[in-house]
């Protein structure tokens, strides 16, 4: 309390002094060389200079209300700034881990005894840091049918300025290439494949900044060729699979008829023919061909046909030479009965 009447006491004498030697003083000159920009989270100083032989009482508003009051070693200061400002030198300002709210139009006044109060305001940013940059597209796939792409550029925090680049080199927005946004969307028109390559965005505030890149692909339309959906490529590959899989069961049935076929061919065809059994009577040799077959004296054997006879045969010589010479006496038992068979 006694520190804060002091204060009041010094200001209202010093204010008495200058109205009464104002009209025969000139006003000091006050000047910053400080920066405005600031980095949120940061101590600032808001440093100021002026010239006077004697203290000078200096008052710092923000946005019209007041600050900090600092006379010699005496502070006063609002409750705004909550404990986080201080003077340094001979009245500049010291603001401690500064938020967004630190932005704002700041003025301070320079009242030394016997001279006219000088005073000086400037504009105070506080930005966030640049983070995050990206940059999408859209469509996702382009070729040299597509009207139009666009590449759009974002920053968590911080954006302020968005700057595009290809290939290194800066952009020069006419023609194909349009800025939309705020800079934020580069448009390319009516795009070809010269359009193609790494595409970089910059995004800046006066404190912070960040970049990122993405390459741009414009693939080549023929038109004299019609594209395929991917449905339609599938149904092609689906079929002709199928066709290759058809192909080889009728192969295996193909193989597999000619198999059986040869397999029966071989189960009906006859066995080797019997061996003509020929008998030689009188030294007289009979073909198979031979009609006088199965004759009293001559059995034959053949393949071609099966034939069943009974026929009479005697006891003895049955022979032609027998027949030809009879005996005298014939046979007192009955002729047997024998059976030949033809095969």
């Amino acid at each position: 309390m006694e520190g804060c009447a002091a204060l009041r006491c010094a200001l209202l004498c010093a204010t008495l002094l200058l109205l009464y030697t104002g009209q025969e003083a000139a006003a000091i000159t006050v000047v910053s060389n400080s920066s405005v920009d600031f980095l949120v989270g940061r101590n600032i100083s808001l440093s100021i200079s002026y010239t006077s032989n004697q203290y000078a009482v200096v008052t710092w508003n923000k946005d019209g209300s007041m600050l900090v009051t600092w006379y010699k070693n005496i502070i006063a200061s609002s409750p705004t700034l909550q404990g986080r400002a201080d003077i340094i030198g001979n009245g500049s300002l010291l603001i401690y881990n500064s938020a967004k709210s630190d932005s704002g139009n700041y003025s301070v006044s320079v009242a030394p005894p016997g001279d006219l109060t000088g005073s000086l305001s400037f504009r105070v940013n506080i930005y966030d840091p640049v983070t995050n940059v990206s940059v999408s597209q859209s469509p996702a796939a382009v070729d040299e049918t597509s009207p139009a792409v666009n590449l759009s550029c974002s920053a968590s925090s911080g954006g302020m300025t968005y700057t595009w680049m290809r290939e290194g080199q800066s952009l020069v927005i006419n023609g194909s290439y349009v800025t939309l946004d705020g800079g934020r969307i580069l448009q390319i028109n009516h795009p070809n494949r010269t359009h193609s390559g790494n595409y970089s965005c910059n995004v800046s505030n006066p404190v912070s900044w960040g970049d990122a890149m993405r390459f741009l692909n414009i693939s080549f339309s023929d038109p004299s060729t019609s594209s395929l959906s991917g449905g339609a490529i599938a149904g092609i590959v689906i079929g002709a699979v199928g066709g290759v899989i058809l192909l080889i069961a009728l192969i295996i049935i193909v193989v597999f008829c000619v198999r059986k076929r040869h397999r029966a061919e071989r189960e009906k065809k006859p066995a080797a023919p019997h061996k003509d059994a020929i008998r030689t009577v009188s030294g007289t040799t009979l073909s198979p061909d031979d009609p006088a077959y199965f004759t009293m004296n001559n059995i034959m054997y053949r393949s071609s046909s099966i034939s069943m006879g009974s026929y009479i045969m005697n006891n003895g010589d049955n022979t032609s030479d027998y027949f030809r010479n009879p005996s005298p006496n014939p046979p007192p038992n009955p002729p047997k009965v024998k059976h030949a068979t033809q095969v």
